[in-house]
């Protein structure tokens, strides 16, 4: 069985356990990968999810998490994670207070658009 996965989200923590199911195994024992569909560009690699939010931070740079939530219509935690996911890439950062700030892109947009 594969090792779990320790996640830490600046002060979040997730850990991801894999369990055996039927199929899930090759011939060789090892668990097959599933990934999300994603784009991988210079390295970096977008979710559908991560460019949504980016696409919003590059169109409305104020947006707080609660605004960018009631936008795509999700919940604050799953923003949060994906701000994170994005900050730790050093690919945003938010610049000013969280209700007058404003997130600043730190890469070009074709960097995460396709």
């Amino acid at each position: 069985m594969p090792e779990p996965d320790f996640i830490d989200f600046d002060g979040n923590f997730r850990v991801n356990m894999y369990r055996q199911r039927e199929g899930m195994f090759g011939s060789d024992g090892v668990a097959a990968q599933t990934t999300q569909s994603s784009t991988q560009k210079d390295g970096l690699c977008f979710t559908h999810e991560d460019k949504a939010i980016l696409a919003l931070v590059y169109n409305q740079s104020e947006m707080t998490q609660k605004e960018l939530a009631l936008e795509w219509g999700w919940m604050i935690d799953r923003v949060e994670y994906y701000l994170n996911k994005i900050k730790k890439q050093q690919i945003i950062r938010r610049v000013g207070s969280s209700r007058n700030g404003h997130w600043e892109l730190l890469i070009e947009e074709e960097g995460w658009q396709s």
